[in-house]
């Protein structure tokens, strides 16, 4: 398991937005912003991963139970994760 501490502190993903800004960073090193940090059992980016795989799996739009079946994601990650992207969708509106 690589931890944040891991990356070289220029590549981390709060300090490369603070530099680049947030279109320079990949759906994963977004995520996992939001998330602020891991389990034990699996790092930031690779819970990242499995969470975009499940957003990507329901179309965009996961609802609470799929994202509470990620090994990893409690309620509160969940919860994050679900107002992230209605928030997206509000502002996105067609």
């Amino acid at each position: 398991m690589k931890r944040i501490s891991d990356i070289p502190k220029a590549d981390r993903p709060r300090e490369k937005l603070h530099r680049l800004g947030a279109g320079s960073l990949s759906d994963t090193e977004l995520i996992a912003i939001l998330l602020g940090s891991g389990t034990r059992k699996y790092d930031v980016m690779e819970l990242s991963n499995r969470i975009i795989r499940a957003v990507d799996s329901s179309k965009g739009n996961p609802d609470l139970e799929d994202l509470l079946a990620i090994d990893g994601v409690g309620l509160a990650k969940a919860t994050l994760i679900s107002a992230a992207l209605e928030f997206s969708r509000r502002r996105i509106s067609p």
